[in-house]
């Protein structure tokens, strides 16, 4: 069923206090403002008598009037004698000189010949007659205000993946173990100086670093102030489900207005092509901006993307100090031990998320020896999970884990992909998406509409591969290299990069090396003895590939 039918029955079926709530909100988003609503009992889903059912003033002294009815026969008749009350100076105490306009809100459709002798009925008195009926509302609805659309009639138009920057924050923190954005802003002032000037200049701005350094709260700081710098801006994020973002960039940005658009970790989102290409088409009505966070490694990647709409300047977010970072955690744990403060620098390396992480957990255990390390701090702050997966004693669950973390994004609709996870690892996509909804259901994983799964959070997401293919051993490494790369090779150095950042890089490097080296020879035997052994470089990143090469 399209989105535009499911509409079409929703509004068929709303009840005449809602109908008239929608066709008041619906009308201020069209810009009537000074909005008085006669027709509905204040704080109730009920309707109240009066004439008209709302009315709106203009700086000009004059009124406009609006009537709603969700009536679906005798249309015409309803509305002329709705347009004879109005008109009747004893039922609405205001002259018929004062009233410039009726609007006419309905669900159904009218007749071409009944809706010019409504006009003509009202021209005889110099008023206008607006008609907004099912046609013009479903549209609407659709193409230009989906929010009402799912707060008045339950229909998602959109995937929900551009939000406020406060459901972006609310979104992103609602898990026990995710990082806090919504911590006091600070150290940055510089970078904050140069990306607003970045935006006044150009349209695009990226926020580049490595992860966890910073680059989202920056990025959020700095839609607040050129937000409070630039009056009537409207401020979007996006919050990814996985899902291509094509048709919610349609929606949200064909209204006339000033946009800024945050998206974060760009090089990861399912559309961020379309985004940039929103910059292609600004008009005097309708202006775009945007700023992007990337990861270090990705940053060309995102340069080539930004290139047809004008390119962008790039800001580098460098690691903290070890006073600032210890000052961070003082503030935000109220751990004030230099012994702690010191051991959560060691570990952070300037790196402001793994400080709160080694912070949170540092508070929670009380010793010392629960941030020995990264590994052992990472067990801890997911303890939790780990915890939920052995319990339920089910080795599938964590290969699925392993690969949701892997793929970054699994669709059940694609054979192709659910075919190679079946080849590769013996997981029926039955299997899979049972396992699926059961982390869903232990808030491990996010699931849209029961047909896309993702791991939102990035942390998370290096750890599940790391537990799921290092050290518990679920995932066979070499599998994913031989049915998964070349394919996936970008995925292969998203995922890895983070581990060998994080983990034992010499101990996963001999691991994964002599696997790196068969898949090698499988693709290229004769450059492949000339070469061997292969450098680290190499194993990190596969950019020699004979199969990726562009």
């Amino acid at each position: 069923m399209s989105k535009l039918t499911q509409i079409e029955r929703a509004l068929l079926g709303i009840d005449q206090a809602s109908f008239q709530r929608l066709c008041d909100s619906y009308l201020h988003c069209k810009g009537y403002e000074g909005i008085n609503p006669l027709g509905l009992v204040i704080g109730a889903d009920k309707v109240a008598r009066g004439t008209p059912d709302t009315f709106f003033t203009q700086r000009d002294g004059r009124f406009i009037f609006a009537q709603h009815t969700t009536q679906q026969t005798g249309l015409a008749g309803k509305f002329q004698d709705d347009l004879e009350k109005c008109f009747d100076e004893e039922k609405t105490g205001v002259p018929v000189e004062l009233i410039s306009e009726i609007l006419l809100c309905h669900n159904s459709v009218i007749e071409a010949e009944e809706q010019l002798s409504l006009q003509q009925f009202c021209g005889r008195r110099n008023v206008r007659l607006t008609m907004f009926g099912m046609g013009p509302l479903k549209h609407d609805l659709y193409d230009k205000y989906p929010g009402l659309a799912r707060d008045f009639l339950g229909v998602e138009v959109d995937t929900g993946q551009i939000v406020t920057p406060e459901e972006f924050v609310a979104f992103s923190g609602k898990r026990a173990f995710a990082t806090p954005l919504g911590t006091t802003f600070r150290f940055r002032e510089s970078e904050v100086a140069t990306v607003l000037s970045a935006l006044e200049r150009d349209d695009l701005a990226l926020v580049v670093g490595h992860a966890g350094v910073g680059k989202t709260r920056l990025a959020l700081e700095c839609c607040c102030r050129y937000a409070a710098e630039h009056p009537g801006l409207q401020v979007r994020c996006i919050y990814d489900r996985g899902v291509n973002l094509y048709e919610d960039l349609r929606v949200h940005f064909s209204p006339p207005g000033q946009y800024l658009l945050m998206v974060d970790d760009a090089n990861r989102v399912n559309g961020f092509q379309y985004a940039v290409q929103l910059l292609n088409y600004q008009t005097e009505e309708r202006k775009i901006k945007i700023i992007a966070t990337v990861r270090d490694y990705a940053l060309e990647a995102a340069r080539e993307i930004s290139r047809e709409s004008g390119g962008a300047e790039a800001v580098d977010l460098k690691p903290l100090k070890d006073e600032q970072i210890q000052e961070l955690v003082c503030d935000e744990y109220k751990i004030r031990n230099s012994h702690y403060l010191q051991r959560i620098a060691d570990i952070a390396k300037g790196n402001p998320r793994l400080a709160l992480m080694a912070a949170c957990v540092a508070v929670r255990e009380d010793t010392l020896e629960s941030i020995a390390d990264v590994t052992t701090l990472y067990d801890e702050y997911f303890r939790s999970i780990t915890a939920d997966l052995q319990d339920l004693r089910d080795k599938t669950l964590l290969q699925v884990a392993g690969l949701i973390s892997f793929l970054r994004v699994v669709d059940r609709s694609s054979s192709e992909l659910m075919g190679a996870i079946t080849d590769a690892f013996g997981l029926a996509p039955d299997t899979f998406w049972e396992s699926a909804e059961r982390l869903h259901d232990m808030e491990v994983v996010d699931m849209y509409e029961n047909e896309v799964v993702r791991i939102s959070d990035q942390v998370l997401s290096t750890y599940l591969f790391y537990l799921s293919v290092f050290k518990e051993k679920a995932l066979d490494f070499g599998l994913i290299l031989e049915h998964f790369f070349p394919r996936f090779r970008q995925r292969m150095v998203d995922v890895l990069n983070p581990v060998l950042d994080t983990f034992n890089t010499q101990e996963i490097t001999h691991e994964i090396q002599p696997r790196v080296e068969r898949v090698w020879r499988l693709l290229d035997p004769i450059r492949a003895s000339a070469t061997l052994p292969m450098t680290i470089s190499r194993c990190l990143t596969f950019t020699e590939c004979p199969q990726t090469r562009r």
